[in-house]
């Protein structure tokens, strides 16, 4: 692999940037392998091109590759770590995947690391780095973990996190709910609120409401979304006449499935294009997390213009504004999910005018560039800093 280091790039700082890369977006090799969509990271990394004053350095794991790989996009660098088995990097404390980063980080003595994340390895590899060091969390498993069974792999993962998070003096979550998440776990970390962004497509995204009221779900299907609850209330006959559109795979799909009835439709995993095109078609987006840090989808419908149902345990509820622009909820209530949607869904005009309600401020507090400026602004702080 071949390496620039901060002296052959103008003298210019170092800073290292990991992540979960959605490479088919970024490369076109690997457009037909790689369907992650990441959508913070992609417009993070594309408002990034345009600074100036950083020599920044993007690093991934991933299957897609045998060899280690770097290439230059757009003034950055983006080095490609190759990714074995998941499962046993969780069992063998990401050991592999560390020794690799390690090597990595020696070559380009970043000033600065920045990770997002704690579901991979990149919190547990950079926990012994000496320099200055920024995590961003995207989830928070532990509290994940507390509020719904989960499988194996994922309470590996929380335990990696709990373990992880405590070397991290500087934090940064998109929302209170989160920062309050990871308090818990590491007290003495300084942690600042910072919105991660949504994809510019969304900003371009009108309403077409379906001539009858729908709602859409769209993310995992399993306990934690709590869309067993989200069933329950449309199989209600007082919903019989409001459709239901669910999007994304999971433990739970079958199941529910089995049962719907027939105003319950399930699209399984869609494209981005064809999430668009249910977000601009629905009535309402329908949330009822039994906790979530920020879940994109409700940013991304809330930047459309959708009024949207969810509970009151997680980070979108600072996006809705109950009974303005949306209700909020409790977790696990079936009857009040149903009482929500009837409102929502009373008339075309009720529908348009609720999502309308705190649009700008969430078009402007979800700004990508504005999550590229924050992220800068850190950067410089803690450069500048002499801790």
């Amino acid at each position: 692999m071949e390496h620039e280091t901060a002296e052959s790039l103008q003298g210019k700082t170092v800073i290292a940037i990991l992540a979960n890369m959605p490479l088919g977006r970024l490369l076109d090799e690997f457009s037909g392998r790689d369907h992650k969509i990441l959508p913070w990271i992609f417009a993070l990394f594309h408002a990034l091109t345009r600074q100036k004053d950083y020599d920044i350095h993007w690093i991934t794991l991933s299957k897609l590759v045998s060899e280690p790989e770097c290439r230059h996009l757009n003034g950055q660098t983006l080095h490609i770590i190759p990714q074995r088995s998941i499962a046993v990097d969780l069992l063998t404390m990401h050991l592999r995947p560390s020794f690799q980063i390690h090597r990595l980080l020696d070559l380009l003595q970043p000033s600065l690391v920045h990770i997002w994340g704690v579901e991979g390895a990149y919190a547990t590899a950079c926990k012994k780095f000496k320099g200055k060091k920024l995590l961003s969390y995207q989830g928070a498993l532990t509290a994940c973990c507390e509020r719904a069974p989960q499988v194996f792999l994922f309470r590996v993962q929380a335990f990696l996190e709990r373990l992880a998070v405590k070397h991290y003096g500087q934090i940064t979550c998109e929302s209170p709910w989160g920062a309050d998440r990871v308090a818990e776990i590491a007290p003495s970390s300084q942690i600042s609120l910072m919105e991660y962004g949504v994809e510019e497509s969304f900003f371009h995204m009108g309403r077409n409401l379906s001539d009858t009221p729908s709602c859409f779900f769209g993310g995992t299907i399993y306990e934690l979304k709590g869309v067993s609850y989200l069933v329950e209330a449309f199989k209600h006959p007082d919903l019989a006449h409001v459709q239901l559109y669910i999007a994304g795979n999971g433990l739970l799909k079958a199941r529910l499935e089995a049962e719907s009835t027939p105003n319950i439709h399930w699209l399984g995993a869609v494209s981005r294009e064809t999430l668009q095109q249910y977000l601009s078609s629905a009535w309402c987006l329908v949330h009822p997390t039994l906790g979530d840090n920020s879940p994109n989808i409700v940013k991304e419908a809330r930047v459309m213009g959708l009024p949207v149902i969810t509970t009151e345990e997680g980070g979108q509820t600072q996006y809705v504004k109950d009974g303005e622009s949306g209700y909020i909820v409790p977790v696990r209530d079936s009857g009040a999910i149903r009482e929500a949607v009837l409102k929502v869904t009373h008339d075309r005009e009720t529908a348009l005018n609720m999502g309308l309600q705190g649009r700008q401020e969430c078009r402007s507090l979800l700004n990508v560039d504005r999550t590229a400026e924050e992220c800068l602004n850190l950067y410089r702080t803690m450069l500048n800093s002499d801790l």
